[in-house]
């Protein structure tokens, strides 16, 4: 068991918690229109043609949903350096000097390359540790 002490941010998507690096997440904002197929499977654009964003919205398997859920309002960026993906999540909590207990999956739960490697817990909820790089690198197939 190790402590994990510092600034995260806490991403919901439906039964998907996922705590992250607060320097790599980006502002959160409401989606305050409707998303369009961007031509790629479970993604998505938000905004002007010219101008659009490129969206994923999560499974709880944290795989790309193939519809858009009614129940995400929420976007934020996660961010490694190079382009920015936004993800659409149901909450976005921002954590300040928060102090965690990571505790690593078990042996059998873990796998080269996979975007979570421990989890914490939170009021009760199993928080999976994540970094942008490794979700995106997930999302994108690379894992």
């Amino acid at each position: 068991m190790k402590h994990s002490r510092g600034n995260f941010v806490l991403l919901r998507a439906d039964s998907l918690r996922l705590l992250l690096p607060a320097h790599e997440v980006g502002a959160a904002e409401y989606i305050d229109h409707e998303l369009r197929p961007a031509g790629e499977p479970g993604f998505f654009e938000y905004g002007d043609a010219g101008d659009a964003r490129r969206v994923v919205a999560l499974s709880a398997r944290m795989r790309p949903l193939q519809v858009f859920p009614e129940d995400r309002f929420v976007l934020a960026s996660l961010n490694t350096g190079e382009r920015p993906l936004a993800f659409a999540w149901n909450e976005v909590q921002v954590l300040i000097d928060a102090d965690f207990e990571r505790h690593p999956l078990p042996a059998a739960m873990q796998v080269p390359g996979a975007p979570v490697q421990a989890y914490v817990e939170r009021d009760g909820e199993l928080v999976l540790c994540a970094t942008a790089p490794g979700v995106i690198s997930y999302v994108k197939g690379g894992a």
